[in-house]
């Protein structure tokens, strides 16, 4: 039987990057950026305006059809997510079939946050379009968000990984990859 593997947690930590090394063994990614972005455009919507239970619908949705189709198919799935939390996963019919970690810098201070936001961004990515107020509340959601992933994987049992930076992360991120490949 193949895995279905979802890494979640926040922006910048890691998640894409561990997904496409996950790639060179043979998993396929399911974006759910990419899964967004689509429903956006082909629909005329924003997507962070529709009903959170929508939302998680749609989640759960696609992580079912993954499941089937990694039992039926002997396939590997990597799911890279940032919207969904401990507690939606948690919801989840099928969750005991899936391998879940979450990817953060839980204790990182205001600028090292700072930091890994501007150096792990991509060229054309939202932070070369905010002001810095914007960026500061920004960032300020990101130490909200911290404190509620590590809450709610210390409380639901779910492996809350510190990426960190630098090559520190570099190995965080390899030893993962291993952990992954082995379970």
């Amino acid at each position: 039987m193949g895995k279905v593997v979802i890494l979640g947690g926040n922006a910048r930590s890691g998640k894409t990057t561990l997904a496409h090394m996950l790639t060179k063994k043979g998993y396929t990614i399911v974006s759910f950026d990419t899964i967004q972005k689509v429903i956006e455009s082909t629909f005329d919507l924003d997507f962070d305006e529709l009903e959170r239970e929508k939302k998680l619908k749609l989640f759960e949705n696609v992580v079912d059809e993954y499941i089937k189709e990694s039992e039926t198919f002997n396939t590997n799935v990597v799911i890279d997510m940032y919207d969904y939390l401990p507690s939606d996963i948690r919801k989840l019919k099928h969750r005991k079939k899936l391998k879940v970690y979450f990817l953060a810098y839980p204790d990182s201070s205001h600028e090292e946050i700072r930091y890994n936001i501007i150096k792990y961004a991509k060229k054309n990515d939202w932070i070369n379009h905010v002001d810095k107020k914007t960026f500061d509340e920004i960032i300020n959601g990101f130490e909200q968000r911290n404190r509620i992933l590590k809450e709610e994987c210390s409380v639901l049992n779910y492996p809350l990984i510190d990426t960190k930076q630098g090559i520190e992360r570099t190995r965080i991120l390899r030893k993962l990859y291993y952990e992954i490949l082995r379970s």
